[in-house]
């Protein structure tokens, strides 16, 4: 069995790591600034990006920081996931417009 991946598979994966990193991001944030009084180590949320348990972090801020260029991060992810749909929808039309 021949399985071919499609430029809309992967760009409806990036979609999808972009959203699960946008979720991580902002519940760290929430988190932190919830609890502010909670001690870090508590924490046991790793993010996508890295992998690096949360209670690594010594600061809410530095929390904070963290979960933000998560954030930017799963923007520029979301942007590159529309791209290659958009892309990749150009292309198909393009095939479909060739006349013999």
């Amino acid at each position: 069995m021949v399985m071919t991946i499609s430029a809309f598979h992967s760009g409806v994966n990036m979609l999808h790591q972009a959203q699960n990193m946008a979720t991580t991001g902002a519940k760290e944030i929430q988190q932190s600034t919830l609890s502010p009084s909670r001690p870090a180590e508590q924490s046991t949320t790793t993010t996508l990006s890295s992998s690096v348990p949360v209670s690594g972090v010594s600061s809410p801020d530095e929390v904070i920081s963290k979960a933000s260029t998560d954030l930017l991060q799963a923007k520029s992810y979301n942007q590159a996931g529309a791209n290659v749909i958009r892309r990749a929808d150009e292309m198909t039309g393009s095939l479909l417009n060739i006349k013999v």
